[in-house]
Order: structure tokens, then C-alpha cells, then sequence
């Protein structure tokens, strides 16, 4: 096997020990942004892909983040800011435990060690176009203030564009760093992210992630989750999942490939 697909595997180990504890406690998890693409497109991983995501339900999320604060696997762990673990990002994600991943050989991809899977909350937000269009950008605002402690973390990848870095680079020359810790605004944006949970006429998305607001979408689209298989395990996906990778990925996602194929791996980074 090449690295990817040694990756891969780890990641598949990782994803069957998370799904049988969380159908044991009663949460649906499905899949997000690329990983939805590899299960529609390709039953499995999309091919250059070296990390996978998955999506819950605020509810389901928070007890997510309970449950897998323990130490539920030998080989892997769930890092997060609400446990003081110095993650630089608002939601967890799931780790190797260095004793296997020196075991298999695997590379780091961050300064905790080796990230695989990014676990994101799916919220409400407004149902208007205005309502929206001020509600991303309170949290764009709000990312930029939280990136200001990540921009300089070294061996993390930065998700923003080279212009939003330029722009948190210089939110970071005014010094507000100096007022708010890193931790007060994740918490911030979780009250946000929070209010609408229970709002049945709010569109719903994951706009903490890393394509932002194009990650809402009217409720429907979510559902309940449609089930695919994915390598040798069945997955849960967007409903309207062909709605979903359009609006993510354009229109003809199912026939082409992506010009920049993203990588969390420094050696696989598009400089």
C-alpha cells in the first residue's frame, strides 16, 4: 500500500470503533463535505483523501464530545478545546494515539501528532437571506478573532484563503489577542451556534467548517440521512445528498476532479 491508503485504513479502523459506540448510545452520525463525495462517487474514500469528517446534530453532538472525552479506544483519541487540549480549532477531532502511530509508521499532521477525523456539529441558522447574510458574517468576524491565536501554530494547516490570512494577520498587529483568550471565543461562538438548535424553521449547516456558508442549506437537505455503503461499512449521508455536493463542489462533481486536491500531510500541501 501507498501512505494514503495506509491512512486510510487507520481512518476505517477509527470510523467502525465510532460507530459502534455511538449506535450504541442512540446518535446518527453522517458524514460531511468530501467524505460525502467519496461515498457517492467512489463507496469509500475518494482516492487522494487523507482525512475523513463526520457531522452530528447538536444534541447528538454534545453528547459525542461526552462519551469520547474518555478513553474509548487503545488506539485512538478525541482531542478538544472543551477538554483544555490545545487543538486550535473550535470543533474536536479525532486522533492516533502516538503509541500506534509510531507502531504503523504514520506521519504527523499537526502538533498534537496525527489528526484523522474532524467531528463538526450541524446547527441551525436564520431562515431568511438577510437573517443569514448577518449571521455569517458575525461568524466570520468571529473566526477571524479565534484564527488570530492558530495563524503562527506551526505544522497545523490553515484552512483560510491567503487574503483572510492576511486579514487575521493584521486583526493580530492590533493586539486583541491581549483581551480575549482563544477559548473565550470558541465558547462564544458555541452560544451562537446553540440558539438555534431547536428552531424547526431554521435552515441547517455546518458552517464551522471549512467551506463556511456554503455549508447551509435549507433543512430537507439533511434529513433524517440516507444510507451508503463506504468500503466495508454503511454511512450515513445527506438526504438530498446530490443537492448537498453541488452546492459544495459545483455542479459537475460527479465528473470531474477537484484542480487542488486538498491534504492535511506537509509533503501533499498545495503551496
Amino acid at each position: 500500500m501507498n501512505q494514503i491508503s495506509d491512512i486510510q485504513q487507520v481512518e476505517l479502523e477509527a470510523l467502525r470503533q465510532i460507530q459502534i459506540i455511538a449506535q450504541k448510545s442512540g446518535l446518527s452520525l453522517f458524514l460531511r463535505g468530501g467524505s460525502v463525495m467519496g461515498a457517492v462517487k467512489y463507496s469509500g474514500f475518494v482516492p487522494w483523501d487523507d482525512d475523513m469528517d463526520i457531522a452530528l446534530y447538536r444534541n447528538d453532538y454534545e453528547q459525542f464530545i461526552r462519551i469520547f472525552s474518555t478513553d474509548w479506544s487503545e488506539h485512538f483519541w478525541m482531542a478538544s478545546y472543551k477538554n483544555n487540549d490545545a487543538i486550535h480549532a473550535y470543533f474536536p477531532r479525532i486522533l492516533v494515539k502516538e503509541s500506534y502511530r509510531k507502531k504503523l509508521n504514520l506521519p504527523k499532521n499537526n502538533h498534537l501528532g496525527f489528526s484523522i477525523i474532524d467531528v463538526l456539529p450541524i446547527d441551525g441558522a436564520p431562515s431568511t437571506k438577510i437573517g443569514r447574510w448577518i449571521y455569517k458574517n458575525h461568524i466570520a468576524f468571529l473566526r477571524a478573532l479565534g484564527a488570530v491565536w492558530t495563524v503562527d501554530v506551526k505544522d497545523t494547516v490553515m484552512i483560510h484563503s491567503i487574503r483572510r490570512q492576511k486579514a487575521i494577520r493584521f486583526i493580530k498587529s492590533l493586539g486583541v489577542q491581549k483581551f480575549y483568550t482563544q477559548n473565550q471565543i470558541y465558547e462564544k461562538l458555541d452560544r451562537i451556534y446553540q440558539k438555534r438548535e431547536n428552531n424547526s424553521k431554521a435552515w441547517l449547516g455546518t458552517i464551522t467548517g471549512s467551506l463556511f456558508d456554503k455549508e447551509i442549506f435549507p433543512r430537507v437537505v439533511w434529513g433524517k440521512g440516507t444510507e451508503l455503503p463506504f468500503e466495508d461499512l454503511h454511512v450515513l449521508v445527506p438526504d438530498k445528498y446530490d443537492y448537498y455536493l453541488k452546492q459544495l463542489y459545483g455542479e459537475n462533481y460527479a465528473n470531474e476532479e477537484p484542480k487542488n486536491k486538498k491534504s492535511h500531510l506537509k509533503s501533499k500541501r498545495i503551496k
